[in-house]
């Protein structure tokens, strides 16, 4: 009897220590502890943990790599968030690794995300505090799109009296209704079309001609890269203004001339009295008379052309000012 009283003591005591143990079992899979595997701990830091419990999952790249240990409140800003990661992870996660709060789905339980950094740096060790990076909160999102719905709501509004007032209008109604409203403005917009195009090629064109300047082709660009080019020109200038003087000084020994033959004719005294009575001297006389004046005319014509010449226009100009400047101090 002894015996068996005994026996029902042991066997109450291996079950309830069976028991007991099954419940710590249960008990730590339900907080996600690892039984089996050891880790090491990190710290992160938040300004809101947004719903975050001990007992949540870490994960990287998606994958569970360890668990939130614990939470600790330290100021109004500042969380501070203990992370037990599986030994395996320390030559994995580097010491840049950025820690954000997630969600598991879109209803699911918080998770703290290990995103990896671009830039190069040592692995982790226990005791690191990783950089944190802000999570946008649910009420954040619903106090957003509660601002963008009655955002919308007055558009909305706005845009349904704008379409009422557009029903009301006789003649914007008559407007929409012309049939030959589409037609002007498919021609409108063929005609714009067509100038576009126009004025691209003329772009163009004077782009290509530009280019050619600037690489010296053309009269235009050989003028312009010539250097000996306005010497030569100064000499032309100058050698015109000579004779052009000359002109004027032989227009004034002709007066000179005219003027002392006149005086002679009317003394009756010179040759030129004897020329006037003599009829062959006097057809002589007329003719080249005539032809120094058909001489001069055409000078005078080859200078008004010269004046006007692209090359020269610019000289006769300032010598025109000049001209001027000297009348006016004068």
């Amino acid at each position: 009897m002894a015996k068996r009283t005994i026996d029902n003591l042991k066997l109450g005591i291996f079950v309830l220590t069976g028991l007991v143990l099954l419940i710590a079992f249960l008990y730590l899979l339900g907080k996600n502890q690892s039984i089996f595997t050891s880790r090491f701990e990190v710290e992160a830091r938040f300004e809101n943990v947004s719903g975050l419990v001990p007992g949540n999952n870490v994960r990287v790249s998606g994958i569970v790599v360890g668990i939130v240990e614990r939470i600790k409140l330290v100021s109004d800003t500042l969380v501070i968030v203990t992370l037990a990661l599986d030994d395996d992870m320390s030559k994995v996660i580097r010491k840049n690794a950025i820690a954000s709060i997630g969600t598991d789905g879109l209803i699911g339980n918080r998770v703290v995300n290990l995103l990896a950094a671009k830039e190069p740096a040592a692995l982790i060790e226990p005791g690191d505090i990783l950089q944190s990076l802000k999570d946008v909160s649910t009420e954040e999102m619903l106090r957003t799109l509660d601002q963008t719905n009655k955002n919308i709501l007055v558009i909305s509004e706005d845009l349904k009296q704008t379409i009422g007032r557009i029903n009301q209008s006789s003649q914007l109604t008559a407007l929409l209704n012309d049939p030959s409203l589409s037609q002007n403005i498919k021609a409108a917009l063929l005609n714009l079309r067509n100038a576009t195009g126009e004025a691209s090629e003329t772009m163009q064109d004077l782009h290509l001609a530009v280019g050619d300047v600037r690489e010296g082709k053309g009269t235009v660009g050989y003028l312009l890269k010539d250097t000996s080019m306005a010497y030569e020109l100064t000499q032309v200038v100058t050698k015109l203004q000579n004779v052009e003087d000359q002109a004027d000084r032989l227009a004034q020994d002709m007066n000179n001339l005219v003027q002392g033959l006149q005086t002679d004719i009317s003394r009756g005294q010179g040759p030129a009295n004897l020329l006037m009575k003599d009829s062959l001297a006097s057809v002589r006389i007329q003719n080249t008379l005539g032809n120094l004046e058909e001489g001069t005319a055409r000078f005078s014509e080859n200078m008004e052309a010269l004046k006007h010449n692209f090359l020269f226009r610019r000289y006769f100009k300032k010598l025109e000012k000049e001209k001027k400047k000297q009348l006016q101090k004068q």
